[in-house]
């Protein structure tokens, strides 16, 4: 469910819900508006102001600042900024486009390691404290790296330093994401009125530090490079340093004997314990696979072997409601091929490279791209809410699908130069897919939001929740690993080299074969995607375990 840790809600920040409960005077709610009115209004900010207020009294500012550095700066406007660099500088080592796809997916496994690293915050709380010794360690790792890559020169900072330091970037950022995640649904547990107020906070600010950046990088890259932006985010990526060391992470320091209790707690959840180990080892494999081996075919292999050993461990020990509903999403992840390495220089390369190439600018192929990605999705968030959220899984599951597929045909006609034999520019027709895939998106990825929300038993919403979506995260992994293997065998390896328009003579193929499969998938919709609405409740009244009538307990005859 990760996009570079960009979602959206539904829910309006500034609604009519949100000005109900507020204690103001009475002008301000009935009647006409008067002068002075419009004028409190105003230097209100449109009851901008109001509405911090209120989180301000529900939550404290302490909290709300937190959230600030670590979800606005960090998650929204860091992890944008820096995300179209990546492809850059793999670009300037003249990386072949499957090994750039077995890189990106390697360094993204921090977020399939969330259900890990809240397991380990949980049970080994550092000086009595479970989350901010994690948040300061991580910071001064991501510190480390960006400096490296921002500072060191190329021809000094080796392919496998580089992919460790993105790596590091990357842990930094998944784990402040997961451990303020749990912070402020705690929070909202005290709170629940007010939960949603809270959610459109940090949301909103998402979006707006995501458009931030995307409009602020791709004029910086063009004049200064790609390395330059990692120096840039070490300051917004380090202050969250300060509010950590202020406490306003709001911790209290646990007593060794509440230490051994909630030990004891976590251990009675043996299979999620097994799990979370599970998934530590899948990624500690696959990073090693990804950047030491360097063999594509053998990154594949082990793909699939450990997405196999995957689906098989969740579905034998998680209750069959919610090991259906994980397999579902796994696999839709998993059998989407990626081809976005050799997609790169495609759209990216120069007349020198590829004559007859769409030759995009630093720009317009990052910022220009960006935004308009970035207003569709909010496009795609606001029609998703007005329209579909009282269809059920399978109908939105199955409509969403299907229009993706569909309009993915585009990628074939863009790749195969048809597009300008239609007389059909090639910035129009990439921004006009792109428009209609990041409304599709959000169709796709909100009701998955949804459902894994809903699988979650009570008192176990984090570990449950880390679980599911660092699963799907590994599946994303699994997709780059697997669409190399494809781009090599039909040898689509571009790197950036003179002349190369030979490379994507197949690369059409590969994604018609990354459109097709996925559709296969829906075929296992009535088996694994309940038939309920998007509102119903999946689990009955007093479903507190994930593991009830299981393939295991029944095996051991614990459900009996």
């Amino acid at each position: 469910m990760k996009r570079g840790g960009k979602a959206g809600s539904s829910s309006e920040p500034f609604g009519e819900e949100d000005r109900g409960d507020l204690d103001e005077e009475s002008p301000l709610l009935d009647g006409p508006a008067k002068p002075q009115t419009l004028l409190v209004t105003a230097k209100d900010g449109c009851g901008l102001g109001a509405y911090m207020q209120r989180l301000e009294v529900s939550f404290g500012h302490e909290l709300l600042l937190m959230l600030f550095v670590a979800q606005h700066l960090m998650k929204g406007f860091v992890n944008e900024f820096i995300a179209p660099c990546i492809a850059y500088l793999y670009g300037s080592y003249k990386v072949p486009g499957p090994q750039m796809q077995i890189y990106r997916g390697v360094t993204q496994l921090p977020w399939a390691m969330k259900p890990m690293i809240g397991l380990l915050s949980d049970a080994v709380p550092i000086f009595g404290y479970n989350k901010s010794p994690y948040i300061l360690l991580v910071a001064v790792l991501g510190a480390a790296a960006m400096t490296c890559i921002g500072s060191v020169p190329r021809d000094r900072l080796g392919i496998t330093s580089l992919v460790l330091c993105i790596f590091l970037i990357q842990l930094q950022l998944s784990t402040t994401d997961l451990l303020t995640e749990a912070k402020y649904a705690e929070k909202m547990q005290t709170k629940p009125k007010e939960g949603p107020a809270l959610m459109s906070f940090v949301w909103f600010g998402l979006q707006v530090g995501g458009l931030v950046a995307t409009l602020l990088i791709g004029p910086i890259m063009a004049s200064f490079g790609p390395k330059l932006p990692f120096l840039v985010t070490l300051v917004p990526a380090s202050i969250v340093i300060v509010p950590v060391l202020r406490g306003y992470m709001q911790e209290r320091r646990l007593s060794s004997q509440e230490v051994q209790a909630a030990r004891a707690d976590i251990l009675r959840q043996k299979e999620a314990c097994i799990l979370c180990f599970l998934m530590l080892a899948a990624t500690l494999v696959l990073s090693f696979f990804g950047t030491m081996l360097r063999d594509v075919r053998a990154n594949a292999i082990a793909s699939i072997v450990i997405a196999a050993v995957i689906l098989l461990a969740f579905s034998v020990l998680l209750r069959p409601e919610i090991a259906k509903v994980n397999t579902f999403f796994v696999l839709q992840t998993s059998v989407n091929f990626s081809v976005g390495g050799a997609a790169f220089y495609f759209y990216t390369d120069t007349k020198e490279q590829y004559p007859e190439g769409p030759h995009f600018s630093m720009v317009f192929y990052t910022t220009a791209l960006g935004v308009a990605g970035s207003i569709c999705s909010l496009i795609g968030i606001y029609t998703y809410q007005k329209y579909a959220s009282e269809w059920t899984f399978r109908q939105l599951l199955l409509v969403s699908n299907i229009a993706i597929c569909i309009l993915s045909i585009s990628d074939v006609i863009f790749f195969l130069r048809l597009n300008v034999r239609m007389g059909i520019p090639d910035h129009a027709f990439i921004l006009g897919s792109n428009v209609f895939a990041s409304i599709l998106s959000q169709w796709q990825w909100m009701p998955g939001v949804v459902i894994l929300s809903q699988l979650c038993p009570p008192g176990l919403e984090a570990t449950m929740y880390a679980l599911l979506a660092g699963c799907h995260n590994l599946g994303g992994t699994i997709a780059s690993a697997t669409g190399a293997y494809v781009l090599q065998v039909l040898e689509v390896q571009p790197s950036g080299a003179k002349d190369e328009s030979a490379q994507f003579q197949n690369l059409w193929v590969c994604a018609a074969l990354s459109s097709i499969l996925p559709a296969f998938v829906l075929l296992l919709l009535p088996w694994l995607i309940p038939d309920r609405k998007q509102t119903d409740k999946l689990l009955h009244e007093g479903d507190v375990s994930v593991t009830e009538g299981s393939i295991w307990h029944r095996f051991m005859g614990q459900d009996a």
